[in-house]
């Protein structure tokens, strides 16, 4: 959509400044898109959401002003270094994580997580950016994209994928293949194309992070699996649980549980076909208390006699 420049203004900061490309400034819609990316960050208003100065317009492009973050962005540091060390992905996404959590409190979802929208400060600060394709859910149960995914397949939802109702929960994943990414040294879905990439994310269990990267706390994977569950229902329910088991992770003062397993309803049907009814199970004869006397009694009788010989 633009271009970003490193820019020194009269009181000497440091800025990023955006401009719409030349060739797309002449298009009406896309000026509406680029600017509604700057409202839509600067709404947001979070410590580790790049903040948004000003916007204007100059020969016919619109621009906007942002904080320059002096770091590189995070695909760039994992072309870089392949993979981080975990505790140091692990403080990168618990940043983006409040970030989308304040942005979900505001009814709106992100829909583009991923390396290229995060943003480094040398000293490990975090900032999330590109809010371009976001959608205010606020008065909605979700959102359905129509005719096309959106998103970037590597990092895209598995509803995201199938053009399905969309949620927090869809950030959520995102987030996951992001930090998998962070941890692993690649994205859990690789294909020879945008299409297989997508194939898989909807249809193919993720490689366990420890079977990439065996040192990696157990707890850490768990977490990270749970956020790339399939089922939107079935991951996080929110970022402040995320936080939390995160947060935890980087204290070392927890295992979290692997995934609840799922029962299959199929292989269910069988077993219940099996069982009999109760009326045809057969039951064990009961003895009768006189016959129980009797047998006492004579066992008694038995033991008497065995002494009286015995003497």
């Amino acid at each position: 959509m633009g271009v970003v420049y490193e820019v020194v203004d009269r009181l000497d900061r440091h800025l990023a400044l955006k401009v719409l490309r030349p060739e797309k400034a002449a298009d009406p819609r896309l000026v509406e898109e680029f600017l509604n990316e700057a409202e839509a960050t600067r709404s947001v208003g979070h410590e580790h959401v790049v903040q948004v100065l000003a916007a204007g317009e100059d020969a016919g492009r619109p621009f906007y002003l942002m904080e320059f973050v002096d770091g590189p962005p995070l695909n760039r540091l994992l072309e870089e270094k392949g993979r981080l060390p975990w505790p140091e992905a692990v403080k990168t996404a618990l940043q983006v994580a409040a970030a989308l959590r304040h942005a979900h409190g505001k009814g709106l979802i992100h829909r583009d997580v991923k390396p290229q929208n995060i943003l480094l400060f040398r000293d490990g600060r975090a900032r999330l950016t590109d809010f371009g394709i976001v959608k205010d859910i606020s008065s909605l149960k979700g959102f359905l994209v129509k005719g096309r995914a959106v998103g970037t397949a590597a990092y895209a939802s598995p509803e995201q994928c199938l053009g399905k109702r969309l949620d927090s929960s869809t950030d959520m994943y995102s987030l996951g293949a992001t930090l998998y990414h962070m941890v692993c040294g690649r994205p859990p879905f690789e294909g020879g194309g945008r299409s297989e990439t997508m194939r898989l994310t909807v249809g193919a269990p993720p490689e366990p992070p420890s079977s990439i990267v065996p040192d990696l706390p157990k707890a850490l994977c768990n977490a990270i699996l749970r956020m790339l569950e399939k089922k939107q229902t079935d991951r996080y329910p929110s970022m402040d649980r995320l936080i939390r088991d995160l947060e935890m992770v980087l204290m070392g003062r927890v295992a979290i549980g692997a995934p609840t397993p799922r029962v299959d309803a199929r292989a269910i049907g069988p077993l219940k076909a099996t069982r009999r009814p109760a009326d045809e199970v057969r039951k064990k004869p009961r003895v009768s208390p006189e016959i129980v006397v009797l047998i006492l009694l004579s066992l008694a009788a038995a033991g008497v006699a065995l002494l009286a010989l015995l003497h």
